[in-house]
């Protein structure tokens, strides 16, 4: 945008929809307070039967990977945090229709909607990681296990501040500029970072099926909780891609001069994201994921190996460490 794109500054380029603004508000608190307690109480349900596992077979010699509750449950968190950003943006937005010369509803609106994604994405990104952790099958990740959802999360981080600055400074008519300036810029970090991902998560998807992963193998979960990641994924950046022509086309754009786009290309895909994770928790969460993977390590016939994608020579060390129960260790050594 330039400076010239802004004669007859308005915060509204149309009559905000009161309506609209209180229905999604209402339907964001709904979904809340179903998806909360039900994450919550599934996360502590699931743990209790992984705990079974764990306890009945103690005699294992190898390192069995899983998480303890607090960190499944906390990778939601930030969803958590995104459907309340969503719940405030659209009550500041009620607000704002009151009285649309109003600045500091319009902040709020503005903010709250812009930075919301950024939430769900940073859950999707730990979501990623732990399910890549519990297949153990790290290898397939673009980047290293160590550091691949910190590199996604702190793009997330940089693409959330980027955007909330912005949608400050559009407020005030002497540095709407700079602010759309810093808002594009913002969306076009997660849209990199996003796609960077995507295409991750199809890799991930298509790779892993044709390796001899014993976990991945006996698993039916992990691959209806990447496709429900991919859809998530897809709906967010459809919605960043809007919005980031939204503010490319400028302040007499059509985007920006119809309300409904807002609500077609924003509200409605940021509710589906909700909605799709709590309607297919029990068959696709990454708590079942964990209570798959957790009782086909902790079998007998497991037989711990490192994912190897390049389809190199492995030879495999046999330990009898126990013999009683037919458990064996696996030494790895890849050959070039």
């Amino acid at each position: 945008m330039t400076s010239d794109d802004f004669d007859d500054f308005q915060l509204y380029r149309y009559t905000p929809n009161q309506g609209a603004a209180r229905f999604f508000a209402i339907m964001f608190c709904i979904i809340c307070v179903i998806i909360v307690p039900v994450f919550v109480s599934y996360g502590c349900k699931s743990m209790k039967k992984v705990s079974s596992y764990l306890d009945a077979n103690t005699s294992v010699s190898y390192s069995i990977k899983y998480y303890n509750r607090t960190q499944l449950i906390g990778a939601y968190v930030p969803f958590f945090f995104g459907i309340g950003a969503e719940i405030a943006g659209y009550i500041c937005r009620s607000i704002s229709t009151l009285n649309q010369e109003k600045v500091g509803p319009y902040i709020g609106q503005s903010i709250c909607l812009l930075i919301a994604p950024t939430f769900y994405t940073a859950t999707i990104y730990m979501l990623f990681g732990r399910m890549a952790h519990l297949l153990q099958a790290e290898k397939l990740m673009i980047m290293p296990a160590k550091y691949n959802t910190t590199f996604f999360v702190v793009g997330d981080v940089f693409s959330l501040f980027l955007q909330a600055a912005g949608g400050g400074l559009m407020a005030n008519e002497s540095s709407v500029t700079t602010g759309s300036n810093l808002v594009t810029a913002g969306l076009f970090v997660q849209i990199g970072w996003f796609g960077l991902f995507m295409l991750n998560e199809v890799y991930f998807l298509f790779k892993l099926g044709k390796l001899d992963n014993p976990i991945a193998s006996g698993s039916k979960t992990w691959k209806r909780l990447n496709i429900i990641l991919l859809i998530n994924c897809v709906l967010i950046l459809v919605r960043s891609i809007v919005r980031a022509i939204e503010f490319i086309q400028g302040y007499k754009g059509v985007i920006i001069s119809h309300e409904w786009f807002l609500y077609v290309f924003d509200a409605v895909p940021m509710f589906l994201l909700p909605v799709i994770f709590v309607t297919f928790i029990r068959i696709s969460s990454i708590y079942r994921v964990q209570e798959e993977s957790v009782e086909i390590q902790t079998s007998y016939n497991f037989e711990p190996k490192a994912v190897d994608i390049d389809n190199v020579s492995t030879a495999i060390t046999r330990s009898s460490s126990d013999m009683n129960h037919n458990i064996y260790n696996y030494e790895v050594e890849n050959k070039v």
